[in-house]
């Protein structure tokens, strides 16, 4: 999804290089750490059909932002990535961090996830300015990092959208508030990207999309074996077709006399650890009413640790409003049961069964995506 200005092959492998020689050449002032993750899926029943883009369903979106499609067929490239960072200490106050990730999913592919300076103005602030994950979620800092949940992917009905990076500024807060730890952020950029990968799900052609002076904030709370977090995020919202190489604006629609769309980002979580019980929630809403759109989305998880193995029971729902074609919306809700299995403090094993289910309006008949059971399998790792 994140093609953009910066090129992200082309500045993946010159990140790598620079990093390689300033380990090299610094090692007392770098470090490094990565992940890896190795999934194999299978769609095991479903409605079958012809109506996403031509996919051959039954199919089981399992990743929105990457375009990660499975369908009746075992596939080990779809949501298989590897990633590394590095950070060099400029000054005991000023660092550079750079995170490239290549991922399996329509053939290998390289993508500068971060690139960002840190300044640390106080022991409780901290400026940086690059590129950055956009906290749209409260996942969505580490998403790629499988080892990091308890999922074999983060649920799809809630995770998932055009935009996942932003390129920008942000001022973070660390401090304790009464007893509860908080941190909160505070950020504003752009970013452009061309044949955006989560529009292959939804067009025949190639799409740019590009969201512009994004602005938001967020805050996360931490007491003892209670975590909550809230956000909130505007910015413009532009799309353009390349049906047959040309591109033509389709939002905001030639008939709106405006550059741009306007949308707002609302989201809340809980989630709970206390002794060997978690549990895990989650609320989201974009609301783009400009354009007379609105997704409300929410996912609940509740899970027990027994020994090295934590078995889990997830539900999630998606649903959209939309005055201009009432019956040509998208909805679903998936049911999934997750176990995961600790190799050791770095390593796990899971394995995952979805069932979603397709409640979308007639005029997308027979559904948007139709109904179906996933099988899945991962291994993740961090170093």
């Amino acid at each position: 999804m994140r093609s953009s200005p910066f090129h992200p092959a082309r500045h993946a492998a010159i990140s790598l290089g620079l990093l390689s020689l300033i380990h090299w050449s610094q090692a007392a002032d770098f470090s490094y750490s990565g992940f890896a993750t190795a999934t194999a899926g299978k769609v095991i029943g479903g409605t079958q059909h012809d109506n996403v883009n031509d996919y051959h369903c039954p199919c089981f979106i399992a990743d929105y932002g990457q375009g990660a499609l499975y369908g009746p067929h075992w596939s080990v490239g779809q949501e298989s990535k590897v990633g590394l960072q590095g950070t060099y200490k400029l000054t005991p106050t000023l660092s550079a961090t750079g995170q490239v990730v290549g991922r399996g999913v329509n053939g290998v592919k390289t993508d500068l996830e971060w690139a960002y300076l840190s300044y640390e103005l106080t022991p409780s602030w901290t400026l940086q300015a690059g590129r950055k994950r956009l906290p749209l979620y409260f996942y969505s800092e580490f998403q790629d990092v499988g080892y990091a949940f308890y999922w074999t992917r983060l649920p799809t009905d809630l995770y998932g959208w055009e935009i996942v990076n932003y390129n920008g500024a942000n001022a973070t807060y660390r401090g304790n508030w009464g007893g509860w730890a908080a941190k909160s952020n505070v950020f504003a950029g752009g970013e452009n990207t061309k044949n955006n990968r989560y529009s292959t799900i939804y067009y025949a052609s190639p799409q740019d999309v590009s969201w512009k002076n994004i602005m938001g904030a967020d805050l996360e709370l931490t007491r003892d074996w209670l975590t909550l977090r809230f956000n909130y995020i505007t910015s413009n919202v532009q799309q353009w077709d390349k049906t047959d190489g040309v591109r033509t604006q389709v939002t905001p629609a030639p008939d709106r006399n405006r550059s741009a769309e306007r949308q707002h980002i609302y989201g809340a979580a809980l989630n709970i650890d206390y002794n060997d019980w978690l549990f895990r929630s989650e609320y989201s809403v974009f609301d783009r009413s400009s354009y007379s759109y609105r997704s409300r989305a929410y996912m609940m998880a509740a899970g027990y640790h027994l020994g090295d193995f934590t078995p889990m029971l997830t539900v999630s729902r998606y649903g959209e409003h939309n005055s201009f074609t009432p019956d040509a919306v998208q909805a679903d809700k998936g049911v999934s049961l997750s176990l995961r299995y600790d190799i050791n403090t770095n390593s796990d094993i899971k394995i995952q069964l979805d069932h979603f289910k397709d409640l979308s309006g007639p005029d997308t008949a027979p559904g948007f995506v139709g109904s179906s059971k996933l099988i899945s399998v991962s291994y993740d790792t961090v170093f």
